[in-house]
């Protein structure tokens, strides 16, 4: 038997309370499609965008603006993502 050897079987019989446990855990990620609509001017839609930037930080990944109708009776979509992580604690 090898010196090897019989430092495994060694640690196997070590009493439970001396052994280390290891705490399992998950991350869970929950992305979060939200939209702003009926905003009249591109320019109060980028003021909109902007300023939610600066309310969630790098929470929001994604920010699109998109317009509906033509011309000017056309109104601004704003559409971002939030997401949103923890940890969790399994056992």
């Amino acid at each position: 038997m090898t010196d090897t050897t019989r430092q495994i079987l060694a640690d196997l019989d070590r009493p439970r309370w001396r052994q280390a446990f290891l705490k399992l855990s998950r991350v869970v990620i929950h992305d979060n499609r939200r939209r702003l609509v009926l905003i009249p001017d591109r320019m109060s839609a980028e003021n909109e965008r902007d300023k939610l930037k600066r309310a969630h930080g790098a929470a929001m990944i994604a920010a699109n603006i998109s317009k509906n109708g033509k011309g000017k009776t056309g109104t601004y979509t704003l559409a971002y993502t939030l997401r949103e992580s923890r940890t969790e604690e399994l056992f």
